[in-house]
């Protein structure tokens, strides 16, 4: 998987450097110069109960489809890296002022008319309407009546969502992203990010993918200039300093 020091200073000529990740100043060597955690949201991408679980509706169906493999990794990967790191990465970003956004891939028609065709036949058959078990936050996210939470008809965060707005009347410009998959929905969330202007971090390892390539390749794009590689250790020693 990518190295978040993956030597980005020697990659860019110095009048590109001070530019990068839409950073106002971008320093390789130190990727949290300027951060302000009050100005800055994790976002939470289907980090939701029909999302994720050896039991749950997404589960399911990428066994139906024959990719056991890939559900078994997800699944030990959440277990073992994504949910541990997320409750660590969550409670210090609520301690520090950052606010939690839970971006839900859910319908809010009857008839899921609403979700893009590719992905509405698993939608409708995990019965993931909003205000409903499946479609709420995971337990580990720790889900908070402060927490803005969005609906999504699609992959990324942003597209048809009022994300971009409540972000921007909040005063956020600064995004940490975590979530699953992070070669799907959380890529298409962050490029989409990217364009819109944010500075941006990836919480690697509060992220996962089905199969270690997939993962390390959504890192590797993500990483080449959409936002910056960061580990929960990363984030941990920087709020630590205070």
């Amino acid at each position: 998987m990518t190295d978040p020091a993956d030597h980005r200073d020697q990659l860019l000529p110095p009048h590109l450097a001070a530019h990068w990740y839409n950073a106002a100043q971008f320093t390789p060597s130190d990727p949290w110069r300027d951060f302000r955690p009050q100005r800055t949201a994790l976002i939470l991408v289907d980090l939701i109960n029909w999302q994720v679980g050896g039991q749950s509706a997404s589960i399911a169906s990428l066994r139906a489809a024959g990719h056991d493999q890939g559900a078994d990794y997800l699944i030990q990967r959440c277990e073992q890296v994504v949910l541990p790191n997320l409750r660590t990465a969550a409670a210090a970003a609520r301690k520090a002022g950052i606010r939690i956004v839970h971006a839900r891939l859910a319908s809010r028609h009857p008839d899921y008319r609403d979700i893009v065709p590719a992905l509405r036949p698993y939608v409708r058959a995990a019965e993931a309407q909003d205000g409903s078990h499946a479609a709420n936050p995971i337990a580990q996210a720790n889900a908070a009546p402060g927490d803005l939470s969005i609906i999504k008809s699609g992959s990324g965060a942003f597209n048809g969502t009022e994300l971009d707005f409540l972000l921007r009347r909040e005063g956020i410009d600064t995004l940490i992203y975590a979530g699953v998959v992070t070669s799907a929905c959380v890529l298409l969330s962050v490029a989409t990010g990217f364009d819109l202007g944010y500075r941006q971090y990836l919480l690697a390892d509060a992220t996962g993918a089905l199969s270690d390539r997939d993962q390390g390749d959504a890192e590797r794009l993500i990483g080449n200039y959409m936002a910056q590689i960061v580990r929960t250790t990363d984030l941990m020693e920087y709020l630590n300093r205070g």
